[in-house]
């Protein structure tokens, strides 16, 4: 086996939960040599988590056989001002480290947002003339427009899209997380090689997992459980909508899991509508998702009406077919059909709320056997299109064969 020394440039890391933790640590465990550039872990609450602060850091960590190198980065908070002031940071943050990164054959980007987080990566490579990739997570400038961040027609996005051009410019290689993507790489004239590689679920042991002490289901209920950040992207206000009008159906229950920049306001939305079948759990331990997943009878996953979420694959969409669960989906596009073909749930067109209401109505309606085929469905697409291992293997012979390209 060729073994490879890379630098991973990664907006997040553990302790924080992305994909991208499970890829160094497999990668050092399969003989690479893996160091990862990030800052002081943050997301999604947006204060630094316990044990990590701008004075003490730690700025050097060990996960695994991973080594972290971090910087320091000015905590995200709430509002647009202070997430700009976060991605600036990590941009001022990770420059000076620059002479600190240890040697590799490769820089290696973990595209989520800000792709700014490229321009450290770009640097080093230029600097130490060696090779670049990006694994493009969201595609900018259209998740900030999504989010609010600024208008097609702006200058901002002017700006940005010039950005984004330049940074695609730069890289040898380009890997995708949907094959939708492709349309839009093409459209920043990216000559270079594009493969598409999904995201994968953690590796989990659903069969014998355990209830979580904290997760509190009464007998002979319908729970449909979303975990992962509640922010303004996932459009929880139509889930809301759905449980005040599916109030009649008193088995059905909605629980929430995870932090995020929408939290609150849902909590209040919840307080007047005084709704006593959504339920808020907060951010809960990775660990703990297995025995939830379990204990749920469907899985929601949610974003909002936007052309660059019909686009995306959502993350989580692996983990709850992983789990052999049927899928609720208040989303439409790509991942909309990958739901509606496959057959492992429904999915309906966004923030059409009666519409899912009564899909929700009728999935709880079915008989456990229904809804365990469906399940099934869900499992077996994972199993066949999702294994980790196998990206992983893809990812790394595509960096081998390009090393022996050039």
């Amino acid at each position: 086996m060729v073994s490879m020394h890379i630098n991973l440039f990664s907006y997040g890391f553990w302790p924080e939960d992305f994909v991208i933790n499970d890829f160094a640590q497999t990668l050092a465990e399969k003989g690479h040599t893996i160091n990862v550039i990030t800052g002081l872990p943050n997301y999604p609450k947006g204060s630094f988590f316990s044990g990590y602060s701008l004075f003490r850091g730690p700025y050097r960590q060990n996960y695994g056989k991973v080594k972290i190198h971090r910087y320091p980065i000015f905590p995200r908070k709430k509002g647009f001002k202070f997430l700009a002031l976060n991605y600036i940071s990590h941009f001022l943050g990770a420059v000076p480290l620059q002479f600190c990164i240890p040697k590799a054959e490769w820089a290696f980007v973990y595209a989520i947002s800000p792709i700014t987080i490229a321009i450290p990566a770009i640097l080093w490579s230029k600097l130490n003339k060696k090779k670049i990739c990006l694994w493009i997570q969201d595609l900018w400038p259209d998740s900030v427009i999504a989010v609010g961040g600024t208008t097609q027609n702006s200058f901002t996005h002017k700006i940005l899209s010039f950005l984004v051009q330049w940074i695609y410019s730069q890289m040898d290689l380009i890997f995708i997380q949907s094959p939708a993507f492709l349309e839009s790489i093409e459209r920043f004239k990216y000559q270079g090689p594009v493969h598409y590689i999904p995201n994968w679920a953690p590796s989990f042991d659903f069969q014998n997992a355990s209830p979580p002490t904290w997760f509190h289901k009464k007998p002979n209920t319908f729970n449909i459980t979303f975990a992962g950040n509640v922010g303004r992207a996932q459009d929880l206000e139509t889930i809301i909508e759905i449980a005040e009008i599916l109030r009649p159906q008193t088995q059905i229950q909605f629980s929430i899991v995870g932090e995020g920049s929408a939290l609150e306001s849902l909590k209040t939305l919840v307080s007047q509508k005084k709704l006593y079948n959504v339920v808020f759990y907060g951010r809960r331990p990775l660990e703990d998702m297995p025995g939830l997943f379990k204990e749920s009878e469907a899985l929601l996953v949610s974003l909002k009406r936007d052309p660059l979420f019909q686009k995306t694959i959502p993350s989580k969409l692996q983990s709850y077919m992983a789990a052999g669960k049927p899928i609720v989906g208040n989303l439409g596009g790509i991942g909309a059909s990958l739901i509606n073909q496959i057959g492992c749930g429904v999915a309906v067109p966004v923030e059409d709320a009666r519409v899912l209401a009564d899909s929700i109505l009728v999935m709880a309606q079915k008989s456990s056997a229904e809804r365990e085929k469906m399940g099934d469905l869900g499992k077996k697409y994972f199993l066949d299109h999702f294994q980790k291992d196998a990206i992983i293997n893809k990812i790394v012979d595509h960096l081998i064969l390009s090393n022996r390209n050039h």
